[in-house]
């Protein structure tokens, strides 16, 4: 540990992914497979790197000349490490997790603390930000536990006070989340997700309060976005624990003023919005929930656009034919995106897909829900990874109303521009948001829903 810190005053830096290897890396592989280890050892070294960090327990390493390596037990260094090289002491931390809206909130509130010239940074889905400005894509929702910590520290190296962090479950029960406390905890509801992982819901909801329980400080606090989660989690004593309460406190009061625009009044000031769904102006008040614990007031400063690229965005908005992208991708997030959709739209078509080797059961419901409420469903490939994408979509088609089906997301794309095109209304390309690949077994094709739906766009 004692050679590894000597490095680090010499400015040699512990990353985690072989990309980012230099000649002033410490590469920690953590791996038992042999192969995979000979594979990115070999990444890293020609990318310059000399000093490689192994699991103890790994067997029988291929050892490379000119290579000095490190060895520690996981289970028993890897938080010295951490406590060594990454002081992040100063931080508040404030952990988003649940179903839906985690994303949009955590990346909202850190963009509403810097508005407010309160500096911070969001770690999640969408990458790592600080500040507002993108510093990196991120493997993971959550980042490997070595990976959070340096990416913390370099966010207390540059003065930030508050770091909102996406917990995903599975990052938890994966250890992700290291023995990463919180100051704030914000839970926005506990629905269906990931039941690949988990097996089952009740499981998949107990990682959840596990999370937050093992987490959690002495004083930490704990917001609730939906009234409906029965958990009590009387360890938690602060005031407003629910989104509800805040907003009786407030008097908060919502408007709709136009077809994507909101308005928000407080008993302080009133905020605009820019979203076509009202469930996004439930997460923007969520944000402005967590501004108030912190500050005790609400913030002077916003953008009209408080949410990331691909939630409930709309990308074209001319002679009452309009195009929106979201993320949605469960059966939950569906309803939560097609129900709180303006009244007054006269033809909707929805394209949507669902991943392979993930939850399986929520397919039929979500062709269902979205029969509900749309009128066309042209179903296509999300990202069908090992499973056969025919199998996906004949699932969806037989369970859809007025179904569509054309495999290639592109083409799919463009027959939903061009039914746009005859029928004014609203086309909801969703299940993809900001990804900008599309997966196929092991092979990853760079595909962006928003640009090739704005090269359509042009010719309506």
């Amino acid at each position: 540990m004692n050679e590894l810190k000597t490095l680090q005053t010499k400015g040699f830096k512990i990353v985690s992914n072989w990309q980012e290897c230099n000649s002033k890396s410490i590469f920690f592989l953590n791996t038992l497979n042999l192969e995979d280890f000979d594979k990115y050892q070999k990444l890293a070294i020609k990318k310059k790197c000399t000093h490689i960090i192994a699991n103890s327990s790994i067997k029988k390493l291929n050892k490379m000349r000119n290579i000095k390596y490190y060895y520690i037990n996981v289970q028993k260094d890897l938080f010295k490490i951490k406590k060594t090289f990454f002081d992040i002491s100063k931080l508040k931390i404030i952990f988003l997790t649940g179903t839906n809206g985690k994303t949009s909130i955590a990346y909202g509130s850190h963009l509403l603390f810097s508005l407010n010239g309160i500096a911070s940074c969001y770690l999640g889905t969408i990458g790592f930000f600080i500040n507002g400005k993108k510093i990196k894509n991120l493997p993971n929702t959550t980042p490997s536990y070595l990976e959070l910590s340096s990416l913390l520290y370099e966010a207390e190296k540059q003065k930030i006070k508050y770091a909102f962090i996406e917990a995903s479950s599975i990052g938890f029960k994966e250890g992700r989340l290291g023995d990463l406390k919180f100051d704030l905890c914000y839970l926005t509801n506990l629905q269906s997700d990931h039941l690949d992982y988990h097996k089952n819901i009740k499981n998949y909801h107990q990682s959840k309060i596990d999370m937050i329980n093992l987490h959690s400080k002495t004083y930490s606090k704990l917001l609730i976005q939906d009234k409906n989660i029965k958990k009590n989690f009387s360890n938690f004593k602060n005031k407003n624990k629910f989104l509800d309460d805040f907003i009786k406190y407030y008097k908060i009061s919502i408007e709709r003023k136009n077809f994507n625009s909101f308005s928000i009044k407080t008993g302080f000031k009133t905020y605009s919005i820019n979203t076509i769904n009202d469930f996004m102006i439930k997460n923007f008040i969520s944000m402005l929930h967590i501004y108030f614990v912190f500050h005790e007031k609400l913030p002077q400063k916003i953008n009209k656009k408080m949410f990331p690229d691909g939630r409930s965005q709309i990308i074209y908005n001319k002679n009452k034919k309009v195009i929106l992208i979201d993320y949605a991708h469960t059966k939950e997030a569906f309803e939560n995106l097609l129900s709180n959709l303006p009244k007054d739209i006269d033809h909707k078509i929805i394209i949507f897909g669902c991943g392979g080797d993930r939850d399986k059961t929520k397919r039929t419901k979500m062709a269902k829900i979205a029969s509900r409420y749309t009128d066309i469903q042209i179903i296509t490939d999300d990202n069908p990874r090992n499973e056969n994408p025919s199998d996906i979509r004949r699932i969806l088609v037989e369970s859809s109303s007025n179904p569509l089906e054309i495999p290639s997301r592109k083409k799919a794309i463009e027959k939903g521009v061009k039914l746009l095109k005859t029928k004014k209304g609203l086309l909801i390309i969703a299940g993809k948001g900001h990804e900008n690949i599309q997966i196929y077994k092991d092979k990853n094709f760079t595909f962006n829903d928003r640009l090739v739906a704005k090269s359509y766009a042009k010719y309506l």
